[in-house]
Order: C-alpha cells, then structure tokens, then sequence
C-alpha cells in the first residue's frame, strides 16, 4: 500500500516540531519545506522560494502539514485551498497572542494578523496543543475547524527519589522573552525565598540584570542548554517552577512533572492543564503568594503521581494516535 504524501512546512527544528516529523515520518512519505524566519531579508527570501515551490509541486502532495500560524503559513494553506488539497495547522501560542507592551505575537503586526488568520480560517483542520489555544482561535475567527491535540513529553524519567531544590526553564534572549515568559518573576521569587537555591536554565544573564539590576545569590543561571543535558536538572529538582505571563501549553513544565518534580505554576495559558489537579497554582503577580506556594510544595513527600499524570495525558503515543486519525479521516 502506497504512503499517501505529505508536505511538512516549519520555521524552527524544536523538539515538539522534530517530534510530529519522526511520527508523521512513520505514516506517510514526508517531503520538508523550512521557511527562515530568522531575519527580514530570510524570510523573505524563503518565502518567495515557497511561492515557487508550491507553484511547481503542490499536485504532488496529498496532505499540508504547518507547525504555527504566520507568515510562512499563508501560501501553504492558500495553495492548498486553491488546488482542493487537505491543510493541517498546528497552533503553538506566540500566533494568537498580542501584547502590545512588548510587540509580541502575530496580531501586533496587521499584515502578519491577517495571514495568520486566513491560515486558521482556511485550514482545513486547526491543531490546538491546548484548550485555553482552541477557545482563543475560535475567539479570532468562528470560521475555524478545530481539534485539541496535546504537546507531548519525549524525555524519558528517571526514577530518582532523592530531589532538592527549585527549578525554572525558560528560553528568554531579550526582554521581550523575558516579560512575556515571566522571568522577572522567578528573580523576584529568589529574592523572596533567600534561604532556597534556585536554577534558572535558558535566560540570558546580562539582559535580565538590565531588567532586574543585581540578581541574588540564591539564585543560579545556566545558559541555554540541549534537550538532552537539561534532563539531568530535571532529576535533581524537588520543585519546578513556571511563572510565565503567556503559555499555550508548557513542555517543559510537563516534561519536569514527567521526571517527578511538584509543579508551581501561575494561573497562565495551558499551564493549568498540563499541571490538573496536582499543580499549586498562584498569582503569578502576587510574589508572596507564589513563595508561599513554593514553600508548601517543598514540604510534600516524593511521588510518581507527577510522571503518572503526563504519561496517561501527554504521552507521545496519544499524540501520534490522535493525528494520525484526523489526518486519515479529515
């Protein structure tokens, strides 16, 4: 039986992305299109080689398959459309944000507002990783045909017992990242709970001092680090902890709960879900009562409860079960 073919459109290899690829890669002959969106001029030039492309070989392809609405998803879906080919849209978060304080997300910019919003318009079906993504999409057009589809975990757990101390990771370069993945709140966190040792892991140290000013001793930063390096502080931390101001759905809050660790979290996004019933959750605006959160959450014993929880909910073999269906019967 031939595999049906399907065109795999991204902007950045990121672990959730490499992980549709791998499953995707096991059902159907995958051709990929990268669009770079790196710079102006890139993106520019990637997407004039994507007009070109689909204009040649879109009648090659069975099925669309584009991680985030934006820029790069507009041709794709429109050439899908025109041609009567099938388009699936994963919807991630920064494409239906906008916060206007710091120019983050689609719907800042109106061009860019209004390719993302035909791309969720016209798909043929929009893969929200979360609840909180789906009502936000069907917020932005009722026009959309959506389907909750959870982000999955693909590091393996540890089993370790012994754990101490509070982690955070959060991939934050500028301030923009900063502010939008509440990093100044973890800073804030570590100044009111001067007697705990906190890791921050992905946070440039020099645009966070010019946030924050001088950071406490408690608090330990470590650059942005691979997928795989940052398991070994998974196993390690009793408590992780996630404050951001926008979330769509948290990998790695899910992928800490999946290495044991009791999650504290702001009422954000997503996070919520991914946490369910054994997360604390506080006012992230409220430092004193995530401190206090944190404190609590020091005081519970070990559990598996917290790897239980992702496997049943955000395993990657639930993921892949559910595209793979909506592909196949959309």
């Amino acid at each position: 039986m031939n595999k049906k073919k399907l065109l795999f459109v991204y902007t950045r290899l990121s672990t959730f992305v490499k992980g549709d690829m791998d499953i995707l890669e096991q059902n159907f002959q995958i051709k990929i299109l990268h669009t770079d969106n790196s710079s102006q001029m890139k993106q520019f030039v990637a997407m004039l080689h994507q007009f070109l492309y689909l204009l040649l070989n879109i009648w090659k392809f069975d099925l669309v398959y584009i991680w985030f609405a934006d820029y790069h998803s507009f041709l794709p879906i429109l050439f899908a459309r025109l041609t009567g080919k099938k388009s699936f849209l994963v919807i991630g978060g920064y494409d239906v944000c906008r916060i206007r304080k710091v120019n983050y997300g689609s719907f800042v910019n109106p061009i860019r507002g209004y390719m993302t919003r035909y791309s969720m318009s016209n798909a043929t079906r929009c893969l929200c990783v979360s609840e909180h993504i789906q009502r936000t999409v069907r917020f932005i057009t009722q026009k959309s045909r959506t389907t909750v589809v959870y982000n999955c975990v693909t590091l393996d757990g540890s089993g370790q017992t012994e754990k101490s101390g509070i982690l955070s990771v959060s991939i934050a370069s500028s301030p923009q990242g900063i502010y939008v993945k509440g990093v100044d709140r973890i800073v804030a966190l570590a100044r009111e709970l001067p007697d705990q040792k906190i890791t921050l892991i992905g946070a440039n140290r020099d645009a966070l001092f010019s946030i924050c000013g001088a950071l406490p001793e408690n608090l330990t930063i470590i650059p942005r680090i691979s997928h795989e390096k940052l398991k070994a502080y998974y196993i390690k931390a009793k408590v992780y902890c996630q404050l951001s101001r926008s979330e769509s759905f948290a990998v790695s809050l899910a992928e800490a709960m999946y290495n044991d660790c009791i999650p504290v979290i702001s009422n954000t996004g997503g996070m919520p879900e991914v946490g369910g019933k054994l997360a604390f959750i506080a006012d992230g605006n409220n430092i004193k009562e995530c401190a206090a959160a944190v404190r609590e959450a020091l005081l519970q014993p070990f559990s598996n409860k917290y790897r239980e929880h992702i496997q049943q909910n955000f395993s990657k073999e639930k993921r892949a079960a559910a595209i793979i269906k909506i592909l196949e019967n959309s």
